[in-house]
């Protein structure tokens, strides 16, 4: 039985705008319930829908990120449907002539760099919230969110596992960030993702198709790859119990639960026609002039794979490297401004990555906002690259002053005696004295075993509090084991 995975992708982006899609209600989140509403956003008979022209180009902007083919003109429809978070019971979307269709999406995987397909963005408006009281068993509706602009991006079933889907999630959220038009923040809402998850089983000679299950209500990158490594699990058990007949099992909606790790029927999936699609009559088509296409195309910054090839052919720099780099253009801007000020790219990559991220980590912020100014940071790189001072010292002692007081790194090394001991004659002594309170290392790495002139080093460091240098050192120890 040969197993074919195949994963569509549907994503909402919530746009970063000041006011909803259709009408000037704030767009702000964690505001008391229904205290940013009016008649548009909630419905109410004879209010008329008025677009948002920022939220209409930020939009577009993205479709020309992505590489999409923009329309000359488009339009919004009404998608009719009933659920109590949706107070018009219906909801203005885009149906067949959205904003951008086509254009790709690169995401780097252990196997490297793979393009998905993508089918379509479009623009549309937010649902409410539900808030569920499980005390009392009454649901309750916050329909603060009700019209906030969203795009959504549905990509081809191009990715082949859950580690994809989360590299895919990971990518698409970097370059909306990079774009400024979101936040991005999924414990928000800001991004939502709905994976749509099938397989193709070759079994004695037969292609057996499954029914593509969308899967609703995850809230983490890692729980998307939770929800699709269980759910691939699920349909395999599901073809192995009913065979042939699993291709008669009717599409479905599942939600994940996340304390369980296991996905769950909600409703049966709908079909295009089930939404009874129509032009919207109250917004008339939108003409996409070159005008609008240039003030997008002109928001365009260099993209995460451009900048993540760059960061490999300008600094030289790994693919592993460049690509954490790149997931968050602050980082990225970052390393670029420490490079400038004089620091070499892969000491800098070292450090931003390693020792400065686990102060970002430990203070619960991001590297860009941990304050350490770019220029203080090369200067500290380059005491430790040209010998100046051990990289634990600047590790355990230097770093963290500069985070907490933004002084000098050369004036913490002198202020706290932690430069490099150069002195020939002083490392000579210690030297010497270690060659004679360590006969059997120093016999050792004169009888060819290398490593013994570690314990001899050792020795030395010790006797010198670790300010040695370990250059001099080994210079001055080998010099020394070679005389007879």
């Amino acid at each position: 039985m040969k197993v074919v995975v195949l994963i569509g992708m549907e994503v909402h982006v919530q746009l970063r705008t000041q006011s909803k899609m259709f009408c000037r209600c704030q767009v702000r989140f964690g505001a008391p319930p229904n205290s940013l509403v009016c008649p548009v956003c909630l419905g109410l008979p004879g209010s008329l829908p008025v677009p948002n022209r920022e939220a209409l180009l930020k939009a577009l902007t993205a479709a020309l990120a992505f590489g999409c083919t923009p329309p000359a003109v488009t339009k919004f429809d009404r998608k009719n449907y009933y659920y109590p978070d949706l107070p018009k019971g219906y909801q203005i979307s885009q149906y067949d002539q959205p904003l951008g269709k086509g254009g790709t999406l690169e995401i780097v995987t252990q196997e490297g760099v793979k393009v998905v397909r993508l089918r379509r963005l479009h623009l549309e408006e937010d649902t409410g919230k539900n808030l569920h009281d499980e005390g009392t068993g009454r649901s309750r509706v916050d329909y603060n969110r009700a019209g906030t602009p969203l795009v959504e991006i549905v990509s081809e079933p191009d990715l082949a596992s859950p580690e994809e889907t989360r590299a895919y999630l990971t990518a698409l959220r970097t370059l909306v960030q990079y774009l400024d038009i979101s936040d991005g923040n999924m414990q928000e809402g800001n991004l939502r993702c709905e994976p749509n998850v099938n397989l193709h089983i070759e079994d004695g000679g037969k292609l057996i198709k499954t029914p593509i299950i969308e899967i609703k209500n995850i809230n983490s990158v890692r729980n998307v790859e939770r929800a699709v490594r269980y759910e691939i699990q699920r349909q395999i058990e599901e073809y192995q119990q009913k065979g042939a007949a699993v291709t008669e099992v009717e599409r479905a909606t599942r939600g994940f639960d996340a304390d369980k790790g296991t996905t769950f029927v909600m409703r049966q999936k709908e079909a295009a026609h089930d939404y009874r699609y129509f032009p919207e009559p109250d917004i008339p088509p939108i003409t996409i002039s070159a005008a609008w296409r240039s003030e997008a195309q002109a928001r365009v910054p260099e993209l995460p794979p451009a900048r993540r090839r760059r960061f490999m052919q300008e600094h030289d720099l790994g693919e592993y490297d460049a690509d954490v780099l790149c997931r968050d253009h602050h980082t990225a801007d970052y390393f670029e401004a420490v490079v400038a000020a004089g620091s070499a790219p892969k000491p800098a990559a070292n450090w931003i990555l390693t020792e400065v991220a686990r102060h970002a980590n430990e203070r619960e912020t991001t590297v860009a906002q941990l304050g350490l100014a770019s220029a203080r940071l090369a200067a500290l790189i380059d005491l430790v690259e040209s010998g100046r001072i051990a990289r634990t010292a600047a590790v355990k002692k230097i770093l963290p002053l500069m985070l907490d007081s933004g002084e000098d790194p050369e004036r913490l090394m002198t202020t706290l005696g932690l430069a490099r001991l150069d002195d020939e004659n002083l490392l000579r002594a210690a030297a010497e004295a270690a060659v004679k309170n360590n006969e059997k290392a120093a016999a050792d790495y004169r009888a060819g075993k290398q490593k013994a002139l570690s314990a001899l080093m050792g020795f030395v460091m010790r006797e010198t509090q670790g300010k040695a240098n370990p250059d001099t050192v080994r210079s001055i120890l080998e010099e020394l084991l070679s005389e007879e």
